[in-house]
This record gives structure tokens, C-alpha cells and sequence, in this order.
């Protein structure tokens, strides 16, 4: 039984001992790029917030803009209006999430900079989730994104549409005076 509790906490000889290396930093500038990251990692939380409250705000946008052909008697040039501004919300909200995602990859490459300085151990820890797996999460979350806004748009001009027709067979039933 000691036996079987030695071997346990002795180390594998098949298995690669690690060897930390302290970061060669001096105190202040390692308190300086502790700092940097920090602030790189709140912006990029920053960023992808800022991209859910775009994508958040553009359906309830496009939701008042259904509401408005609805609740008024949308005439053909009216809704081509809102035609016209649900598509350049969907569009400026692309290109917002777009910007947003590069603003993100600017912070991550920072976050590599800084991260070299570290020691070993943290650069070990850190890289658990290997960066194209990373990648591909983020890109993932943001295709999902831009497809959320188009299809919110597209609906958005269904129902512009369908608005403007049950309006229109609303005064067609309603005779003349």
C-alpha cells in the first residue's frame, strides 16, 4: 500500500518534468504589463459587449419599424422609407460588428506581446485553449451575429410588406364616398 502511494507521488519518468521559468522583469515593469493586459482584456470584453447590445438594438429597431407600418396606414412610399432604413441599419450594424472584431484581434495580438514577458508557467496555463480554437468560437459567435441582423431585417421588410398589403385590402373593402 506505501508502495502504491510512493509511486503515485513520484513523477513518470515517461512523462516530461516541467521547469518553470520566472519572468526576468523587474517588479515595476512587470506591475506595468500586468496593467496592459488587464486593460487589453477589458477591452475586448468591451468590444463583444458593444456587439450583443448592436445586434440587441437593431432587432428591437427593426421591431419598432414593424410596429410603425402596422399602427399607421403605411402607404407605398412610406414603407420604401422603411425599406430603405432597415437596410442601412442591417448594413451599419455589420460593418459595427466587423470594426468591433478587428478591434478585438488588435487587443488579442497585444495580449501576446505582453504574455511573452511572463513566466513560463502562465505562458503553459494561458495557452490551454490552443488559438485556433479560440479563432473559430469567434468567428462562429460572430457569423451568428450578422446572420441575426439580416434575418432581422429581412423580416422586418416582410413585415413592412405585409403591413402596406393589409392596409391597402383594408381601403379596397371600405367603399367610396
Amino acid at each position: 500500500m506505501a508502495e502504491k502511494a510512493r509511486r503515485q507521488t513520484e513523477p513518470d519518468d515517461t512523462r516530461t518534468t516541467f521547469h518553470n521559468e520566472p519572468s526576468s522583469l523587474d517588479a515595476l515593469t512587470h506591475q506595468e504589463l500586468r496593467m496592459l493586459h488587464q486593460e487589453a482584456s477589458t477591452a475586448m470584453l468591451f468590444a463583444k459587449n458593444i456587439q450583443w447590445r448592436s445586434v440587441g438594438a437593431a432587432l428591437v429597431v427593426f421591431g419598432a419599424i414593424i410596429a410603425i407600418a402596422v399602427f399607421t396606414s403605411a402607404t407605398r412610399p412610406f414603407s420604401d422609407i422603411l425599406v430603405v432604413i432597415t437596410v442601412l441599419l442591417a448594413c451599419g450594424v455589420v460593418f459595427v460588428l466587423v470594426m468591433y472584431q478587428f478591434w478585438q484581434i488588435n487587443e488579442m495580438n497585444r495580449i501576446d506581446q505582453i504574455e511573452r514577458c511572463f513566466s513560463t508557467l502562465y505562458l503553459k496555463i494561458s495557452r490551454l485553449k490552443s488559438r485556433r480554437e479560440g479563432n473559430v468560437h469567434r468567428y462562429t459567435l460572430l457569423l451568428f451575429m450578422i446572420i441575426v441582423v439580416v434575418a432581422g431585417a429581412v423580416v422586418a421588410n416582410m413585415g413592412i410588406q405585409q403591413a402596406v398589403q393589409t392596409h391597402k385590402a383594408a381601403e379596397e373593402r371600405m367603399p367610396s364616398r
